[in-house]
């Protein structure tokens, strides 16, 4: 999925919601700054209306998730260690604002939204100082992520992509599979956490090894945090430009193999060229020890192959290829992506 360069938001466009002092205070300075948006303003305005204890009690039921798809009233209010009046409120609060679905049968239980998730994470990412602001409408959308404009805390432009469904191959994972088959409600959800720490350790393995990629800056449940790129996909470069960017990207597939990684979806929607030509979208990544390795990357370089034809340059195929025939990369441990989601999931 591309993220194409998009204008500037006017700056009359930023809103600041609630705009007292004391409205500041009362929301415990959970305040995000946000350029106006149908699409996400609600999300926003949401987080901003939050108080402590909203959040806590959020949090006491994405702990509970790990083990109960509703979480009954009477624990939440036991959890949450305050008084059954003001736990009640927070979560019809919590219900009115779409955070949180409410059942009654046998017993009345809660469960988060998705909404609630993004709310976390975006709680997360500006309490550890990784973000400050977020655009309002998205600067790329595809089937698996939406992805926003923001701004870290030095003032950089980011970019800020929310997972949404999983594409990992790390899904299929045994320990994965056998994680999720006792919590099928979590599904949806460790899917599309895997899929955002899984991109952002194959963006750390390759920015860290030297080859380009958006600069990762954070991963928080299921969000990634990392530098914006200005630029166009590669299917909207001049001509001239053809042969730097064919160099740029494999040199970046090089970088990639060398430290185990197969990009596994790679094509011209998937390179945006600026300064230089820049390799984005790695959630889909496979090991290189992997068995059908060789495969996956023949079917990357055959895209290449087609795309940078027309510009009659070709790919040292061969090259690439001998990378894992020969052994020429390091093992990543890639136990560690899903076994990290894992545990968080324990410990949230």
């Amino acid at each position: 999925m591309a993220l194409p360069t998009v204008a500037e938001p006017r700056s009359g466009d930023k809103i600041f919601t609630p705009n007292s002092a004391a409205g500041e205070r009362r929301h415990c300075n959970n305040f995000i700054p946000v350029y106006f948006s149908v699409s996400i303003r609600s999300l926003v305005e949401a987080y901003n209306a939050l108080d402590r204890l909203d959040l806590r009690v959020l949090r006491l039921l994405e702990a509970a998730h790990v083990r109960r798809e509703y979480i009954p009233y009477g624990l939440v209010v036991r959890w949450a260690g305050r008084d059954e009046g003001a736990v009640g409120r927070s979560l019809s609060k919590l219900n009115r604002l779409g955070l949180i679905q409410r059942i009654k049968g046998p017993y009345e239980g809660f469960r988060l939204t998705f909404n609630a998730y993004d709310v976390l994470a975006l709680h997360t990412l500006r309490k550890s100082g990784k973000l400050v602001s977020i655009s309002p409408t998205p600067i790329g959308v595809g089937k698996e992520s939406v992805v926003y404009s923001g701004e870290i805390p030095s003032g950089v432009k980011a970019a800020v992509k929310f997972h949404r469904t999983g594409t990992s191959s790390f899904i299929r994972a045994r320990k994965a599979r056998a994680f999720l088959a006792r919590r099928r409600h979590l599904t949806k959800l460790y899917e599309a956490r895997l899929s955002a720490h899984a991109e952002f350790a194959a963006l750390s393995a390759v920015f860290d090894g030297g080859g380009l990629v958006p600069e990762p800056i954070a991963v928080n449940r299921h969000v990634v945090v990392m530098r914006y790129i200005e630029g166009v996909d590669a299917r909207r470069i001049r001509p001239e430009d053809a042969l730097p960017t064919a160099r740029d990207v494999v040199e970046t597939v090089e970088v990639a193999l060398e430290n185990g990684i197969i990009h596994g979806d790679l094509s011209p929607y998937n390179i945006l060229v600026g300064d230089r030509a820049y390799v984005i979208d790695w959630p889909q990544w496979i090991p290189a020890s992997s068995p059908n390795s060789v495969e996956a990357l023949s079917r990357d370089i055959a895209r290449l192959e087609e795309f940078f034809s027309g510009f009659n340059i070709s790919i040292d195929k061969d090259r690439l290829i001998n990378i894992i025939v020969n052994n020429k990369y390091k093992q990543i441990d890639f136990n560690n992506v899903y076994e990290k989601v894992l545990r968080s999931f324990i410990k949230t």
